[in-house]
């Protein structure tokens, strides 16, 4: 696989350690329900993470749509927490 300095991944099923980055991130979301689908890396200072996900709203009645969500894990050395940067809905 080749890769540049700075590039995504290519989306890939979503792993344990993926989904708990996500779950840290989003957990406390209120408003929508998102299910993780799809996800690509990012290596920074860190890792950005984007999330292809089925979103519902929990209005009724509930909207079904596709987003993507990014999340930034700094690295273990910073002791912060997984944080949401942006939540796009995909079109």
């Amino acid at each position: 696989m080749s890769l540049f300095v700075g590039g995504w991944s290519k989306f890939r099923v979503i792993e344990e350690e993926d989904l708990k980055v996500f779950n840290e991130a989003v957990g406390m979301l209120k408003g929508v329900d998102y299910e993780p689908l799809i996800v690509a890396t990012q290596v920074v200072a860190g890792t950005n993470f984007k999330f292809i996900c089925n979103a519902t709203s929990v209005t009724n009645p509930p909207q079904n749509y596709l987003a993507e969500i990014i999340v930034f894990k700094p690295l273990p050395c910073d002791g912060h927490n997984a944080t949401i940067t942006s939540i796009n809905i995909i079109k």
